[in-house]
């Protein structure tokens, strides 16, 4: 274990100012902002949250298997499909916890409904 950790100490923990890297977050916050703006235009406003973290469990899932089975490093510089699946799980997560049960039945009495 001590050999583990002095070989990960060699690396740089603080990376130094590159432009490339705002095109990664700008890219990260898109590919979080259009499902969130997408379920608002589409979904009344108290199925909202259910919604969201349905669609964001299914991307986080997607993200983490082509990342695992891609073989891309979790310690790898810049953004990656591991960081993309840890965002969405977040988000996944947080809508859960704010949304409720009683949402959760109302999302899916509505689906039931639909034609």
């Amino acid at each position: 274990m001590a050999l583990w950790n002095t070989e990960r100490r060699s690396e740089p923990q603080v990376t130094l100012h590159v432009p490339a890297r705002y095109l990664d977050w700008a890219t990260l916050v898109a590919i979080g902002a259009i499902p969130a703006l997408l379920l608002v235009w589409l979904i009344p406003l108290p199925l909202v949250l259910p919604a969201l973290s349905i669609v964001s469990f299914v991307i986080a899932c997607i993200a983490a298997l082509f990342a695992h089975y891609s073989g891309i490093n979790r310690r790898a510089p810049g953004l990656t499909s591991w960081n993309i699946a840890a965002v969405f799980t977040l988000i996944w997560i947080g809508a859960g916890v704010i949304g409720g049960p009683k949402q959760i039945v109302q999302l899916f009495d509505q689906l039931t409904m639909a034609p």
